[in-house]
């Protein structure tokens, strides 16, 4: 599929709440970005303070040091970089002053050469807060059409053609409810506007959807895709799964898209691959074989196999129905044989497995060539290397126990619970419920026969 008929911007933002990135790995994402056929990295981390709780003051003049860096990293490799503010917290909308100050800011950044900016009214209240604005506006939605109509009609007389993304204060949904009808039906149909799909985590994305939503507010959806963020009450998943459920055709109903990426910048590669791979060409996109080259060229050669099978592990997400298939495959096939077939055997295969799980990790941990993506993942291979422990235990305890080696038993039975108890104290979600499971199962035998 042509490159032409993609997405027309194909973009990455830097989103998330948490610590923002370092400049080294936005300059470092921004290259890994443009070899991925991105075109776009949009700035707008939730804790720069001079975006979001202090956007009427200046950038110090180091971050502004920066910024200049980051705009040429991006003009070097024809990508555009995106200015985001988010004024809501403080912002009076009726308020000339607060106008100008935006307008300002903006235009400080055209003058560095930046084109496309993007107005964010998110994650702030449904309603007005001054009583200037309550006054003066109908509504939340009124107050944002002016404001933005305003900021993009001071735009026109600069000179050279802009953009102006807005991002809603309810951005998702079905594009019919009231405050984001009113916003999309009144605002230009120049300006883009955010859309997250259903649901703030959206776990598919049709065509269907994005055709109502441009009937019903005028504008065709941007996508802002929060995969693979992992913030706030995700924060103890590692999104290193692929792009899943995203129909074909969105591209041809869209603005454009954006992924909101992870605070773990070298982790995030691995999904915005796959990702890459989607935007590139939507109908040939495989999930599994881009997650496996996106893996390969991440992790490295050395460790590619060994971080594929612990990253089959760590899959849950808003995408993922299924965490730890392979694991979940090999219990399976542990309990038929066990009960049907040769009992040694299924022993001696599940004692491996885990065995393998143990190496596995020690491996990542030990000393990956990508050391920062081992820096990022450890907390969740640690929980894996702890599963690992877990898991040879409890073979060990059902091993002697169908055996008659009772004391031998007792001992593997508290060494279970000992590790057991040491794993469960790690938050990250590791294996989901696979591993809890299967140890659930041999426990409830064990209180049965005791």
């Amino acid at each position: 599929m042509s490159k032409l008929a993609c997405f027309a911007v194909r973009g990455v933002i830097e989103g998330f709440y948490g610590t923002p990135w370092t400049h080294a790995e936005r300059l470092d994402m921004i290259d890994f970005l443009h070899r991925h056929d991105y075109n776009a990295y949009f700035y707008s981390p939730k804790d720069d303070l001079f975006l979001r709780e202090r956007w009427m003051e200046p950038h110090p003049t180091e971050a502004m040091r920066q910024l200049d860096e980051l705009i040429d990293s991006t003009r070097q490799r024809q990508m555009q970089f995106v200015y985001c503010l988010s004024p809501g917290l403080s912002m009076e909308y009726a308020n000339p002053v607060h106008i100008k100050q935006l307008v300002q800011k903006y235009r400080t950044m055209y003058d560095k050469g930046v084109r496309y900016f993007s107005l964010l009214f998110d994650d702030i209240p449904m309603h007005l807060l001054h009583e200037q604005d309550i006054a003066q506006f109908a509504h939340l939605a009124d107050a944002h059409v002016q404001t933005a109509s305003r900021v993009w009609e001071m735009m026109q007389g600069w000179g050279e053609p802009v953009r102006l993304f807005v991002c809603p204060t309810q951005y998702k949904g079905i594009g019919k409810e009231p405050y984001i009808q009113h916003l999309g039906q009144h605002l230009s149909e120049e300006m883009d506007l955010f859309w997250t799909g259903r649901f703030v985590c959206s776990p598919y994305l049709t065509d269907g959807d994005a055709v109502r939503f441009a009937e019903y507010t005028r504008h065709k959806p941007f996508y802002w895709d929060n995969y693979p963020v992992n913030d706030l009450a995700m924060a103890n998943e590692l999104h290193i799964g692929p792009l899943r459920h995203r129909d074909p055709d969105l591209w041809q109903h869209a603005s454009g898209y954006v992924a909101n990426a992870m605070s773990l910048p070298e982790c995030s590669k691995i999904p915005l691959m796959t990702t890459a791979a989607y935007l590139r060409d939507p109908y040939g996109y495989d999930p599994h074989i881009a997650w496996k080259q996106a893996v390969a060229e991440v992790a490295g050669d050395a460790d590619a196999d060994a971080f594929f099978a612990f990253a089959d592990n760590v899959q849950s997400s808003f995408l993922c129905e299924v965490e730890s298939p392979r694991l979940l495959e090999a219990f399976l096939s542990f309990r038929f044989q066990f009960l049907q077939g040769d009992r040694n055997k299924a022993v001696s295969e599940l004692n491996l497995l885990f065995r393998e799980m143990e190496q596995t990790a020690h491996q990542l941990l030990g000393g990956m060539s990508n050391y920062k993506l081992a820096k990022e993942a450890r907390p969740w291979i640690e929980k894996y290397r702890h599963w690992a422990k877990v898991g040879q235990s409890a073979v060990a305890l059902i091993d002697h126990g169908t055996s008659g080696r009772v004391p031998h038993a007792a001992f593997h039975l508290m060494r279970l619970r000992q590790w057991l108890k040491r794993t469960e104290r790690l938050p990250q979600k590791v294996c989901g419920q696979v591993m809890q499971l299967f140890v659930d199962a041999i426990l409830q035998e064990v209180k049965k026969s005791s």
